[in-house]
């Protein structure tokens, strides 16, 4: 876990309250159009741990792989989502992390479930609000979601950012993507697999 310490510098960051939710891509209608889907981006989070990350990713069908970096542009920390799981090492210290360790500095995957993160990366608006009835009633007024859209890659009003706010336990995570391209190729799946081994 001292890794974390390491990679996150001190970084508050404010509610964006531009954040508006606009008419979305089908992510359906994406995976049909097109095969494999990359990008970049970054994370400023207020949280247990406070401070930037930096990402790049690669996505296929219902599987995404993202590769984080720390403020010197080292790779830090490979996650790998699937459909029911997720997977994520430490590079520097050669470990993986439980669910509830990654929730504890990525709190909006208490929310939005492994499918729902492919969907973000796509482009797409995920439907996570059923997600919220997994938790008490108190903690739905708590939690807000909400998603930022800008001309992206010249694609008008993309999918760009999302604000994550847990008002009661005063996390905010906000992820803002820099560029994201669909591609009609495949992208070697192996290949990736290949980094999360020891």
């Amino acid at each position: 876990m001292y890794f974390f310490f390491l990679i996150f510098t001190s970084c508050a960051i404010k509610p964006d309250i531009s954040f508006k939710s606009l008419p979305k891509k089908a992510y359906a209608d994406l995976t049909n159009n097109y095969k494999s889907c990359e990008g970049k981006g970054f994370i400023l989070s207020k949280s247990q741990m406070n401070g930037k990350l930096y990402f790049s990713y690669k996505s296929q069908n219902d599987s995404t792989f993202i590769d984080f970096s720390d403020f010197l542009g080292r790779k830090a920390i490979l996650m790998w989502v699937c459909p029911e799981k997720i997977t994520v090492r430490d590079l520097i210290n050669n470990k993986y992390y439980s669910y509830n360790q990654i929730i504890d500095f990525f709190p909006f995957l208490k929310v939005l479930d492994s499918k729902n993160i492919t969907e973000i990366i796509w482009g797409a608006e995920p439907n996570y609000k059923k997600n919220l009835k997994k938790y008490k009633k108190e903690m739905n007024h708590n939690i807000d979601i909400k998603f930022k859209r800008k001309n992206l890659n010249h694609e008008r009003r993309a999918l760009s950012a999302l604000l994550y706010n847990d008002k009661k336990y005063g996390n905010t995570v906000k992820v803002e993507f820099k560029s994201r391209k669909r591609n009609k190729d495949e992208i070697d799946i192996k290949k990736l697999w290949k980094m999360l081994a020891f």
